[in-house]
């Protein structure tokens, strides 16, 4: 080992604490600062079925009732509940890495990069870990066939659609894939999937309506009353949003990161986004505390299977259906740990088409004969030069050295 070897190593630690202190503050200032009722992070956890059934309705529904109960303000029930799966994601997650010794700076670079309150993620963490228990269940089915285990990931599923609808790209089709290449009966794969692909048909046609979102205003007024003027509050944003037409949700997400933006500087900072984000998930180093080093990952042929497979799939809310790339991006990346995790778990090869499985290893092989990617140093630089935000395009100034000094100057100046 010869003395960078050890210095990276330590670089590595000290990051690593860092970013676990920058995690903190996210998590510490979404009590201090919490969003108004008419924001996207508030208003839609507040969408609900007082209108007729909507897609994302049921926890609206659900804390709806719950104010009939007891009257509370549901804006810190929705940041508890943020933060519930906040801290049982950061859990799993770095469980994970641990297991496999890969340095936990793969697994909080998105969020350190470019979060400055865990709000904005409205309910990813609670799907992500919806999608780890339902990833783990069937997973369990393909090693054993038990029945249970299959109808209850069936399950969660459905709900996880119901709750909210784009979590169905990372959840249904790598999972449909894997149960047709044990069952080789594409009829059968398909009729075992048909709850969670009704109930993502039903979201896309009870996308909401102009009658829906007053009733389900209407529904929230006699307890907002209690917290806030509401003759000043305007309708909620994401309740708002219900009423548009799908030609015009579509428009809106590609205008947002398209015609706003130059498009042939949007198309080129997210190809580098994704290529970095790519690397920074495969490469992650091996951490060996008893040499003092980082080593090369193993594993990086079977997560960069699975990572192309999720952005693949994913394409749908890269381009006009969603426009918020620092959500959509870390979703690809942590369902592919997931799934990597559960299929070694499970002694399980996961199939991803032989296309995507070909490519991909002469991806790795290409950037495997060049010493760079594997060099640490490599690794940690890009890190921290990452070009990251919530929406594209992401600017040179777009980096965690960057964000994380105004999250210093916004959390404690």
């Amino acid at each position: 080992m010869n003395i960078s070897d050890e210095k990276a190593y330590y670089v590595n630690n000290i990051l690593t604490i860092y970013f676990i202190a920058i995690i903190c503050f996210v998590a510490i200032y979404s009590f201090v600062y919490i969003p108004d009722y008419e924001t996207y992070e508030i208003s839609d956890w507040m969408i609900n079925y007082e209108g007729g059934f909507v897609r994302r309705g049921l926890i609206g529904q659900c804390l709806l009732w719950a104010n009939h109960i007891h009257s509370f303000d549901i804006r810190y029930a929705i940041v508890l509940i943020e933060a519930f799966f906040y801290v049982l994601f950061l859990y799993l997650i770095i469980k994970i890495f641990n297991e496999y010794k890969w340095s936990i700076l793969g697994a909080m670079f998105p969020i350190v990069c470019s979060t400055t309150s865990l709000t904005v993620y409205r309910r990813d963490f609670m799907m992500l870990c919806l999608c780890y228990l339902s990833y783990k269940l069937f997973f369990r089915y393909l090693k054993d066939n038990g029945i249970n285990s299959l109808i209850i990931s069936i399950m969660i599923m459905s709900v996880s659609i119901t709750i909210y609808e784009p979590i169905f790209f990372v959840m249904v089709p790598v999972l449909v894939l894997q149960y047709w290449n044990k069952k080789k009966n594409i009829k059968n794969s398909l009729f075992i999937f048909l709850i969670p692909i009704l109930c993502m048909v039903l979201s896309c046609i009870f996308r909401g309506t102009d009658n829906q979102v007053n009733d389900i205003w209407q529904s929230w007024l006699p307890y907002l009353s209690q917290y806030v003027d509401i003759q000043n509050e305007n309708i909620g944003f994401a309740i708002q949003f219900l009423g548009l037409t799908n030609k015009e949700v579509f428009s809106l997400h590609y205008e947002c990161t398209f015609r706003d933006n130059m498009p042939l500087w949007t198309i080129i900072t997210l190809i580098i986004v994704f290529s970095l984000a790519y690397f920074l998930c495969t490469y992650v180093p091996s951490v060996y505390r008893e040499g003092k080093r980082l080593c090369e990952n193993i594993d990086k042929y079977e997560i960069s299977r699975i990572l192309l497979f999720q952005l693949f799939i994913q394409l749908p809310i890269f381009t006009f259906l969603s426009c918020d790339y620092g959500r959509t991006i870390p979703m690809s990346l942590y369902t592919s740990f997931f799934i990597f995790h559960m299929s070694k778990m499970n002694g399980y090869k996961v199939y991803v088409t032989n296309i995507i499985g070909n490519t991909s290893d002469k991806i790795i092989n290409s950037l495997n004969s060049y010493t760079v990617f594997n060099n640490p140093w490599v690794y940690i630089f890009t890190i921290l030069l990452f070009p990251f935000h919530t929406f594209a395009p992401s600017l040179v100034y777009d980096n965690i050295i960057v964000h994380s000094l105004q999250k210093i100057i916004k959390y404690l100046i």
